[in-house]
């Protein structure tokens, strides 16, 4: 079987990336811990005349078996648990022989392998005992419901395997070939994965081998990736697999459809984009970072508080990374690169890691842009999808100024703030950073042939308030609110396929309009922050200033009478209204002219965010000590007029 442990990149030794996470102090490295149970349980199956593999290597079996346990039930772990975890490394260890005997292989693990120094009888008789013996060691763990699980692991592990030799020299659909590496090497990480919870009676039993399933397709997918890279120095001959005419999934991305092309003809067609757009290669890193993303979030629920498996996906999505990089660079088509690893990316990354992947951005979409989120329900499931990402990734980089939880100073605060324009820019040319909000929403952007100019107004925007604490003009805060809103109306515009310079224009109109209503929503709210957007060009006009402002929020309250505020004040605010409303109009045309399916939403979130203006002025024009919000209700009735004043 072709297995990801005939690896050799350093980063993607699981022990390394668990050691990686506990240099922070956050994590003991169990790979020690691991082996010594493994040799306790390998000492008393020897006792009984079976033979027994050494334990070395990556155990990353046992390894997810154990970060499969909740925390707080670890210590109770004993010789059962480690005579299951020791039977699924033996099925993998009997693997590696029969593999090598299948492969000719003349090197494993740095060593000369026992096929090639004794030849294929005793190879085969070798990797026989290991796996007979296996099932003496699984009966040991005690456990029912384990021992069927694990024999149907072998069992699925040999059907894969015959399975893809059935397949050779033919293209398969990727639900084939997720069907056959789910089999050949990720029914072991299911049997692995259930253990735990079969030993403590845990529940979720499926959902426990489900997700060491898919942990392990994962992982082979991972192997047949770096198949592809020579330049990385595996530790295995390179397109071992085109030349043994197995399908993987990387030849699906990049449109080969046989077997019969030259080695350079390959790389080129892997390695290269086409258009500017990202390399089949970056396309599989952006999706293995999703794919990663999606299982940490199934983890974190089976297993609350294990950082285990993160750090063996972050081992495993480097290793990935590294190969492709070094084969980029070996055939001359490396994106622009970029420093990495300083302290302000890391402490962002770990935020951006926090927020999960894509099932849980449009909770937190919903939490922070409700009037978006109610308009944002009318797209269809794969637009919303889009759309919440974004929105997840333009309220993550505002909190980055506006909310450090941490009390950053602003010096520090910018540093981590270009640590992030420089990741994303980075994602956005397909390189895979291993934060899903970055791979998937700057990836997708890249891959869809979004400009930069909007992520990067958007950064320079939201930079706007470590630095500009007034605006002399409208045409400064111009600047500011196409940064923060005007570009992402482009943005996702261009997202779904729309280029035409004058639709563009008109969803900048929208992004201007939507923040200059709340500009004036959040006048007090502002002053208390120390910023204030009004132009002072503006302020001027009305015989006014940012001290009387301030003074002005000062003698307010919730006693103070409704219209008590200065005449002047009044209509300052109301021509900012009125210059949001000018803006709303300039971009009615535009909404008229998008796809019905896109229109309906826009059309419901432009009318639903620019009722605010009513309630500031049912408010008397207080912005000070009030904040205009819409109700349910109030939101459904814009909604409805926006629905139809989109048909014309």
């Amino acid at each position: 079987m072709t297995s990801p442990a005939t690896m050799r990149a350093p980063a993607a030794d699981s022990g390394a990336a668990v050691s990686s996470v506990s240099a922070g102090g956050n994590l003991p490295d169990p790979t020690a811990l691991i082996l010594a149970g493994l040799e306790r349980a390998a000492a008393e199956l020897r006792g009984q005349g079976v033979p027994v593999p050494p334990m070395e290597g990556k155990v990353l079996r046992p390894l997810v078996a154990y970060a499969l346990v909740p925390p707080g039930l670890r210590d109770g772990l004993d010789g059962r648990f480690w005579a299951g975890a020791l039977a699924v490394q033996m099925v993998h260890e009997a693997s590696l022989l029969h593999d090598d005997i299948l492969d000719h292989a003349s090197e494993r693990r740095g060593r000369e392998t026992l096929v090639s120094r004794s030849g294929v009888g005793p190879a085969l008789v070798l990797g026989d005992h290991y796996l007979t013996g296996a099932y003496r060691a699984a009966a040991a763990a005690g456990a029912p419901s384990f021992l069927d699980c694990f024999i149907r692991a072998v069992e699925r592990t040999v059907a894969g395997e015959v399975a893809q030799e059935r397949s050779a020299g033919r293209a398969l659909s990727r639900d084939e070939y997720i069907e056959i590496v789910t089999g050949k090497s990720g029914e072991l990480f299911g049997a692995a994965t259930c253990l735990g919870g079969a030993l403590f009676g845990l529940p979720s039993h499926a959902d426990r081998v489900a997700l060491g399933c898919e942990l392990g397709a994962l992982y082979q997918q991972v192997d047949d990736l770096l198949d592809y890279c020579p330049a990385a120095s595996t530790g295995k001959p390179p397109l071992q697999d085109y030349r043994q005419r197995k399908w993987t999934w990387i030849l699906e991305l990049s449109g080969l459809g046989g077997f019969g092309e030259a080695d350079a003809v390959v790389l080129r067609r892997i390695f290269h984009g086409v258009g500017g757009q990202p390399s089949p290669a970056r396309r599989a890193l952006a999706e293995l970072g999703e794919r990663s993303a999606a299982l940490l979030e199934r983890v974190a629920r089976l297993a609350p508080g294990d950082r285990v498996v993160a750090a063996v996906l972050a081992g495993w999505l480097a290793a990935a990374t590294e190969g492709v990089e070094a084969q980029e660079a070996a055939l001359g088509a490396s994106p622009r690169r970029r420093a990495r690893h300083s302290p302000h990316e890391a402490h962002v990354a770990d935020l951006a890691r926090s927020l999960g992947g894509p099932e849980a951005w449009p909770a937190y979409f919903g939490r922070h842009a409700r009037t978006f989120r109610f308009a944002a329900r009318l797209f269809p499931p794969e637009p919303a999808r889009l759309i919440s990402g974004v929105y997840a990734y333009c309220r993550f980089t505002d909190d980055l100024v506006d909310g450090p939880a941490d009390g950053a100073r602003p010096p520090v605060v910018q540093a981590r703030l270009e640590s992030w324009a420089e990741l994303s820019r980075s994602a956005f040319e397909g390189h895979a950073t291993g934060i899903p909000l970055l791979d998937v929403v700057l990836g997708e952007a890249g891959g869809r042939g979004v400009s930069w100019r909007y992520p990067d107004a958007l950064l320079a925007g939201v930079a706007m308030d470590l630095t500009r604490f007034r605006y002399p003009d409208w045409s400064a805060l111009e600047e500011y609110t196409f940064g923060v809103a005007g570009s992402v109306g482009g943005w996702i515009t261009q997202l779904f396929g729309i280029s035409d310079e004058a639709l563009l224009a008109r969803a900048h109109a929208l992004g201007h309009g939507m923040q200059l209503t709340n500009i004036a929503r959040d006048v007090g709210e502002d002053l208390e922050r120390g910023r204030l957007y009004i132009p002072l060009e503006a302020l001027a006009e009305h015989g006014l200033d940012r001290e009387a402002l301030e003074a002005l929020q000062g003698r307010g309250g919730p006693h103070r009478e409704a219209g008590s505020l200065p005449p002047a004040y009044r209509a300052l605010v109301e021509s900012i209204l009125r210059r949001a409303d000018d803006y709303y109009e300039e971009a009615w045309p535009g909404i008229r002219a998008l796809p019905a399916w896109y229109r309906r939403p826009v059309a419901v979130a432009a009318e639903a965010y620019r009722g605010i203006h009513a309630r500031i002025r049912a408010n008397g024009y207080d912005n000070l000590t009030l904040r205009a919000h819409t109700s349910p209700w109030t939101k459904a009735v814009l909604g409805a007029k926006g629905l139809i004043r989109s048909h014309g």
